[in-house]
């Protein structure tokens, strides 16, 4: 629908009565109280200019969208015109207004005032910044009060959401503050490329939830995006477009991308991965990654001892022997991590250079340095026919890894985030039958190591649920970032198998030429902003929770799904840590028209409230597209993307585990051409209200 349409509607019914004021606004602020009244606008003023930088486009475009007319300045303000920045809103409601409003229906000037005691001057200040607000609006115009700037503009986020679809302003009185501290978004760039534009549109959405952290997962095994003029070499290991230049983030960009995201109250944390995934930096030196480009991927060397594992150890599957994480070399391919067990000093002085490099291009004092998944078995101290690595399998070798790599981080000034792994010491198995079933659980013996500061990210929590929270609070550490894989995985979908939960699985999906999982899993809006972290933990360790974040792996995820998997979720996210509130009776409808304001004022491509994650087929990592035939992405996985729906024998394939039947991962890329998929900006749609 266009504008003209819209127009149109709204001259109908020109002074509709408003809902009360809390259905207009997302996240919910801590407290609202409704006037029950609206104000017809007809120009805006600023006479002192006070609050010239602070997002006051974010109102004016607002009423552009509802009402396809500009709003006219009405003052000749001094100093420079307000620029562009955007940001989120707030949490709780609290009186019910009257079903029908007084209606001020004689068009004035809506004039704002700012008064803000700080502005921020550079993106290192974000961290712990107060992000408060009130926000008084009558019927001659708005009061915003903050400690700071980035509360301000809050503010004005607020207030653009109080215009009705007629343009009117719904007149309330907002005191507003955030649940919790850190309430970020992860974006994978290796696995699919994303350009600069991309991100910059997740970010507008990211600071229109007023979610305020963009964690950048910049580079793993898969490719390396980063124009490092260090190192040339890695020039190798990044994807193309199909006139041949490379697809890259050069130092300019990283900056161009840390500067839009401050303007908007947004931090950008960096992830350097480490020391697994890291397959990537063989390009430097074959000598600095272990298991390089094991083949197959997803079992030892021999693919007959994938064939020859003891009955005891065949689990969750009826139809023959299986192959779990326990014989992996990586969770997918290309293999191969830091060879910190035989060339350590080497590996070390490649981060050195990583940190302070590539790491000073980002302001922020927080570089996350991965940990997740990092596989014993790739430096030899596990037997290939061992299906069972010893939980003390790191001891000799991580410690002195992490000593390194603290002094590194200390060395720039920069406090450690990681993946939870680095938090928890010999956690009991999983499956209690088979004691040392997971690699998962094997120890890193480095919680004596890091310090109690570093904040832990914690996503593996499959069995252990909230007891991984207790575990980590008990061991000393006081940051914890809650990102549960079975709720705040943006990635789980029908083409994703290990990501399953029992009540988010569906029907088999048989129809088309591709199977899809058996369980198909999709984190709905609702799965994301129903999980409260906190709910049954102790006092120690809720108060160790400061946040949150959602993560998009993007296996599966090109430039034109993108903005449909990133939203409306991380709205239901947004409002989940700004505000901490139950969902209730409106709380789909206000979600909603955040959806259409996604869509209208950011052109975001927004998926709607009922998308389950289905796509016309699934997809891989962009690094398939070159690597179709390589021995790097043979698997012995059954059921993957891409296999027939028939086997062999023409029968349904059955069952849940790894069946060895060798195979192609990357098959399915044959079938599409990821550089023919491109963004495209949305058509305008209608405001419910």
């Amino acid at each position: 629908m266009q504008f003209t349409s819209l127009v149109a509607a709204a001259s109908v019914a020109s002074f509709v009565a408003a809902l009360p004021a809390s259905h207009y606004l997302w996240p919910m602020p801590s407290s609202v109280t409704d006037k029950n009244a609206v104000q017809a606008i007809k120009s805006w003023s600023d006479p002192t200019a006070s609050c010239s930088g602070l997002n006051i486009d974010a109102f004016i475009n607002s009423y552009k969208a509802k009402t396809g007319k500009d709003l006219p300045r009405s003052d000749a303000a001094p100093g420079p015109n307000p620029t562009q920045v955007y940001v989120p809103n707030p949490p709780t409601c609290s009186p019910v207004a009257p079903k029908y409003k007084r209606d001020y229906s004689q068009p004035l000037d809506f004039q704002i005032k700012c008064d803000v005691k700080t502005k921020l001057s550079k993106a290192a200040e974000l961290a712990g910044v107060d992000e408060s607000y009130s926000l008084e609006v009558t019927a001659t115009g708005a009061t915003i009060t903050a400690n700071t700037d980035v509360g301000a503009k809050y503010a004005i986020q607020s207030l653009s959401q109080l215009i009705t679809k007629d343009g009117q302003v719904v007149l309330a009185s907002i005191k507003d503050a955030p649940s919790y501290p850190f309430r970020g978004f992860m974006l994978d760039t290796a696995r699919n490329f994303f350009t600069v534009d991309d991100i910059k549109r997740v970010i507008d959405g990211l600071a229109a939830t007023k979610m305020n952290v963009f964690h950048w997962h910049i580079y793993d095994s898969q490719s390396f995006p980063i124009k490092w003029d260090t190192y040339p070499q890695l020039d190798a290991v990044k994807f193309k477009n199909d006139d041949g230049s490379l697809k890259q983030y050069s130092k300019d960009d990283v900056k161009d991308v840390v500067s839009y995201a401050f303007a908007r109250g947004v931090r950008v944390i960096p992830e350097f991965e480490l020391p697994g995934h890291n397959a990537v930096f063989a390009a430097i030196d074959a000598k600095l990654v272990a298991s390089n480009n094991h083949s197959p991927w997803d079992c030892s060397s021999g693919i007959p001892y994938c064939n020859a594992m003891p009955a005891n150890t065949s689990i969750g599957d009826n139809s023959g022997p299986t192959v779990w994480w326990g014989r992996h070399y990586c969770n997918q391919p290309p293999c191969g991590q830091l060879d910190i067990a035989n060339n350590l000093d080497a590996a070390a002085n490649l981060v050195d250079q990583l940190v302070g490099e590539v790491g000073g291009w980002f302001e922020d004092p927080v570089i996350h340095v991965g940990h997740d998944e990092i596989n014993p078995r790739v430096y030899g101290v596990v037997k290939d026919t061992d299906d069972h690595p010893s939980h003390r399998a790191f001891d000799k070798i991580m410690p002195a890894f992490e000593k390194k790599l603290v002094d590194i981080l200390a060395k720039y000034n920069k406090q450690m985030a990681a993946w939870d792994e680095v938090a928890w010491d010999n956690v009991p198995s999983y499956n209690t039958s088979h004691p040392k079933y997971d690699a998962n659980a094997v120890s890193y013996n480095s919680v004596d190591l890091i310090p109690k500061d570093t904040i832990v990210t914690v996503w593996d929590q499959f069995y252990l649920g909230s007891e991984l929270y207790e575990k980590i609070a008990a061991n000393g550490f006081t940051n914890i970032i809650a990102s549960h894989n079975n709720y705040w995985y943006f990635d789980c979908s029908p083409g994703v198998k290990w990501c399953t939960q029992a009540f988010e699985q569906g029907a088999r999906d048989k129809s088309g030429e591709y199977i899809l999982y058996p369980n198909h899993t999709w984190h709905n809006w609702t799965t994301v902003y129903n999980y409260d972290p906190k709910d049954g933990l102790s006092k120690t360790a809720a108060s160790a929770i400061k946040g949150g974040l959602g993560a998009l792996w993007s296996e599966t995820i090109k430039r034109h799904n993108l903005d449909r998997f990133v939203f409306p979720r991380a709205g239901a996210l947004g409002e989940r840590l700004w505000s901490n509130i139950k969902k209730d009776a409106n709380t789909e409808a206000r979600l909603n028209r955040f959806r259409q304001s996604l869509v209208n004022e950011h052109k975001i491509a927004s998926a709607d409230l009922e998308f389950l994650g289905r796509e016309k087929t699934v997809y891989r990592t962009e690094w398939c597209d070159f690597n179709l035939d390589t021995p790097a992405q043979k698997t012995v996985e059954w059921g993957f993307p891409g296999q027939p729906v028939k086997s062999g024998n023409g029968s349904d394939f059955e069952g849940n585990g790894y069946v060895s039947i060798p195979n192609d991962y990357c098959k399915i890329a044959g079938t599409y051409k990821t550089n023919a998929f491109t963004y495209t900006s949305p058509q305008a749609i209608a405001y419910d209200f």
